[in-house]
């Protein structure tokens, strides 16, 4: 289990506080060497989901390892949960391991309860590191919506199980792209408000941190005050819904968004 110094160098931020959620010990200590052969700091290991949960609430991990070994660890539930919570480590790399009897049927479970990786037990040593590697340099933008909150799915490819590719609507600007899916999103999410309040202004919320941004960048007036009118809304206690209605309408019209094939949501 070699290293080259440079590499360790460069994933040692990415490894100073890890949780391993594994029910088998045996197993557990075998990854636990290997992760500190690439430079881990502190591992913590857990053999249930429930455990392993409450810790990430007090404590922000870096990386989150997760087997998928029922009952006492589900890994898409483990997942999902964290995501959806308020802990420290909610957005943390989060690399599910599964067996061959769960890769096939679970795979897209594992996707859209917000894994960035996945990896097939048993575990080699090159598909371990390249698993690391993956999530620590080449980190997918997060989404924050209603029906799924995590790293962004279209990007989701785990080596020969590959997921969705990179959509047709991905190229109109990729620039402006970002923007969009915030506009997305943001529709969304008012219009599934009642469904699940607390999620859904949640999601909204997060949008603003793409579209106030952007208004250095879009020289408009009519963007500007739509953006305005947003954050307006969403602080108001509770958040004004109807208020919101007329500016997501505008911010619609505006990126022409209407026009083009309706998607859903990464």
């Amino acid at each position: 289990m070699f290293v080259e110094p440079a590499k360790i160098n460069k994933l040692r931020p990415h490894l100073k506080h890890v949780l391993l959620l594994e029910p088998n010990v045996g197993y557990a200590r075998m990854l636990m060497d290997m992760l500190r052969a690439m430079g881990a700091q502190e591992v913590l290991h857990f053999k249930n989901e429930n455990e392993a949960l409450d810790k990430a609430h007090m404590d922000a991990f870096t990386l989150v390892f997760c087997a998928h070994q029922p009952p006492l660890a589900h890994a898409a539930n483990f997942t999902r949960n964290l995501r959806r919570s308020e802990a420290p480590s909610r957005k943390a790399p989060v690399i599910m391991m599964l067996t061959e009897d769960y890769i096939g049927p679970f795979l897209r479970e594992a996707r859209d309860a917000g894994a960035d990786e996945f990896m097939k037990k048993p575990v080699t040593w090159a598909d371990f590191l390249k698993r690391v590697e993956h999530v620590a340099f080449k980190s997918r933008p997060w989404i924050e919506a209603v029906g799924y909150v995590g790293p962004d799915r279209r990007r989701f490819n785990s080596g020969e199980y590959a997921g969705e590719r990179k959509r047709s609507s991905d190229k109109v600007n990729d620039e402006l792209q970002p923007i969009e899916q915030a506009v997305r999103i943001l529709r969304a999410a008012h219009n599934q408000y009642e469904s699940n309040p607390l999620q859904a202004r949640k999601a909204m919320m997060a949008q603003l941190e793409v579209l106030v941004p952007a208004c250095k960048r879009i020289r408009s007036e009519t963007y500007l005050t739509d953006v305005k009118a947003v954050l307006h809304c969403l602080r108001s206690d509770p958040p004004d819904m109807d208020g919101l209605a007329p500016p997501i309408y505008s911010l619609s019209q505006f990126f022409k968004i209407e026009d083009r094939q309706p998607t859903k949501v990464a």
